[in-house]
Formats: C-alpha cells, sequence, structure tokens
C-alpha cells in the first residue's frame, strides 16, 4: 500500500509531479466563470502560471507570463480585462500573439511577430473546462473520464452563478485532502454540527462508480432528519434534485459536491511540497427553472451566505484534521494507514495510483 514516508519525502514528491504532468487532464473553470468576453481565471501548478479567458466567445488557455520581460500577465485570480501585461502593456490575443505594445517600431517586426504565448488544450465535459498541461499525452477528455465522463456532464449543466472564490492553505501533503474527501466515515465525528445534522454520514452509500482513480459516490441522507419547509419551497424550483450529498472526485486535482443540488461546490487542489497544498475553494449557486423575483433572490441569497459559511466551516474542521495527521506522520515514517470498507473509493484510488507509479518507475529505467 502506501508509507507513511510517501507524505513527507521530496523525492517522492516531485516523481508525483512528474506523474501529474505527463499523464492527465486537470479540471480548472466552470463556463460560468468565462460567461463574458474577456472573463479570465488564473492558477499556478506546480509553479506553473496558468490562465483561461474567453476571447470572444472562444476559451483559450495560455501560460500567464508575458513574454517581454516575464512579468505575469493576470495577477487576480479571476476578473475581467484584455490579456495585457501591466508592466508595459504588451496584450495578446486568441493565438497567443503579441497584437499591441507600446513603440512597436523600437522592436524587430519579425521578432514580434513570431512571439507566442505557450498554450495549452482545452476541453469540455460539459460546462466543465478542462486542460492538458502534457501535449503529448494521446487520451482525448472522454477517454480521460471513461463512465465518469456523463453523469459529470450532466452535473455541469445545473451550476448557477460562482458567489465564492478564495484560497486555504493546508500544511498537508496532496494525498491527506484526497482521502479526506472520499470518505464520509468521518463525517458524523468531526462534521456534528454540519454533515451530521443534515443526516450524512450514518447511512452507508449504495450507489457510486468508478473510472481509474476518478470515482463518484452519493452518501445518503438519513430517514430522521426533518426538512427545513422555508429552504425547500424557495429552492423547489432547482433544475437538479439528488436526495443526498452527491460527491465527484477527478484525478488528480480537483471535487465537486453537491447537497441534494442546493448549491455546488468545485474544489482545486494546488499542491506546493510535500506538506503544503492550496485548496481552491469555490461555490456556485443552484440553477432554477424560471427566472426568480427580486424577493424570491433575496431569500436565495440569504440561503447561498449560509451555504458559505457551512462549506468554511466544514472545511476548516477538516484541515484541523489532516494538518494534525501530517505533523505526527515524521514520527512514523515505516508505518502505513489502515483503510477498512468505509474507505473503499481510497483504496480504489490508490489501486490505481500505485499503478501509474510503477509504471513510471518501469518507464524510467529502459
Amino acid at each position: 500500500m502506501i508509507k507513511n514516508l510517501d507524505y513527507i519525502d521530496e523525492e517522492v514528491y516531485l516523481k508525483e509531479k512528474s506523474l501529474f504532468f505527463n499523464e492527465s487532464w486537470i479540471l480548472a473553470a466552470h463556463k460560468n466563470e468565462l460567461l463574458n468576453n474577456n472573463d479570465f481565471v488564473t492558477f499556478e501548478y506546480y509553479g506553473n502560471k496558468i490562465f483561461i479567458q474567453n476571447f470572444n466567445g472562444t476559451i483559450k488557455s495560455f501560460q500567464n507570463v508575458c513574454l517581454h520581460r516575464f512579468n505575469t500577465i493576470h495577477e487576480e485570480p479571476y476578473g475581467n480585462r484584455v490579456s495585457s501585461c501591466l508592466y508595459h502593456n504588451w496584450t495578446y490575443g486568441k493565438k497567443g500573439n503579441v497584437v499591441g505594445l507600446m513603440c512597436r517600431n523600437s522592436f524587430e517586426r519579425d521578432h514580434i511577430n513570431e512571439l507566442k504565448l505557450k498554450e495549452y488544450e482545452v476541453a469540455f465535459c460539459g460546462d466543465f473546462v478542462f486542460l492538458k498541461l502534457n501535449e503529448k499525452l494521446d487520451k482525448s477528455l472522454q477517454q480521460y473520464l471513461g463512465n465518469i465522463f456523463t453523469p459529470l456532464q450532466e452535473i455541469s449543466k445545473h451550476f448557477g452563478a460562482k458567489t465564492i472564490d478564495y484560497t486555504i492553505e493546508h500544511k498537508v501533503n496532496w494525498k491527506l485532502l484526497v482521502e479526506n474527501v472520499l470518505e464520509c466515515y468521518h463525517c458524523t465525528s468531526v462534521h456534528e454540527n454540519s454533515f451530521a445534522k443534515m443526516g450524512f454520514g450514518s447511512v452507508k452509500p449504495e450507489k457510486f462508480d468508478f473510472f481509474d482513480a476518478h470515482s463518484w459516490c452519493e452518501f445518503p441522507k438519513g430517514e430522521d432528519v426533518k426538512p427545513n419547509k422555508i429552504i425547500e419551497k424557495s429552492l423547489a424550483g432547482r433544475t437538479f434534485k439528488t436526495q443526498g450529498y452527491l460527491h465527484f472526485y477527478l484525478y488528480p486535482n480537483a471535487f465537486i459536491s453537491s447537497v441534494e443540488g442546493k448549491g455546488f461546490y468545485f474544489g482545486f487542489m494546488l499542491p506546493e511540497s510535500p506538506s503544503k497544498t492550496n485548496l481552491r475553494v469555490r461555490y456556485f449557486s443552484s440553477k432554477f427553472e424560471k427566472e426568480l423575483s427580486e424577493s424570491e433572490q433575496n431569500i436565495i441569497d440569504f440561503i447561498n451566505n449560509s451555504s458559505n459559511d457551512s462549506l468554511d466551516l466544514v472545511l476548516n474542521e477538516d484541515k484541523k484534521i489532516v494538518e494534525n495527521i501530517q505533523s505526527n506522520l515524521v514520527n512514523f515514517k515505516d508505518h502505513s494507514p489502515i483503510f477498512g470498507d468505509e474507505e473503499f473509493r481510497i483504496l480504489k484510488f490508490y489501486e490505481y495510483f500505485n499503478k501509474q507509479k510503477n509504471k513510471n518507475r518501469y518507464n524510467e529505467s529502459i
């Protein structure tokens, strides 16, 4: 299985980094973040600065570094403006080429015309935006996601407007974050004031599916939980309804979840070192079958704010636990964690991940 050393060792971390770049598509955004011309989203992945932008209706992705003197083009995590470096106003178009700069005649024309930002291939699963970081990867996005593609495509259509977007630093190895979200075995003890009160964690899931390291699972709601009639009435017109807590893990770095279709969490994991991982947190409201009145929208805004607070509580409860675990591993390097039947998605994840690591070792040796 896995040794605790694998959560703290620099050499292991660097090999995993190579695996991520060579073998995977990554889920980076939702189309609702890129609806308007010049809308953009940025992130930094293992030191690589990347932006995704709407260029007059075409979504493209490029390295987020100006080719003039290597300043960052977009410094904000999201926004709306042309892809122009704020140092000397070099501006880039949808082909990654320089389309505007000050004092153009002072530069060699042919050289400027040849310059292009490094581009990343973009593909879509419904309204989810994926990037391929390694151009040599010979799998299409649909091949990469397998049978997870269709249910993921379906849920993507029901996202409403983004309500929050922030990042939480975790002093942990990325795998601890993955393990934590792949089970609800801890929900009744760690989340007694959130998930447990909503009735999750006490009933064993019966609906789930896997493809390679990707998986989805629906955690049922306890039968003794009474619904909030005001919330239920206000959200009755939402376009997506499920009876439980629906959770997707998209290898290697993304989590999508929803409690009964009442809103949608999009977690984006950004490893920085063996013991540091940033978690970008985005939350989207529900989509509704018809346009809401002002009073109805006010109620939905209140519900969304409450959901945002609940999400923040859950994430920080988890953060405390996984950071405690990380701090203890140095004294148990040769030990391994123990996973039981309730943690079956973790076992499936490692079954695939260890196979990929062994394949990578073999390729390095020949």
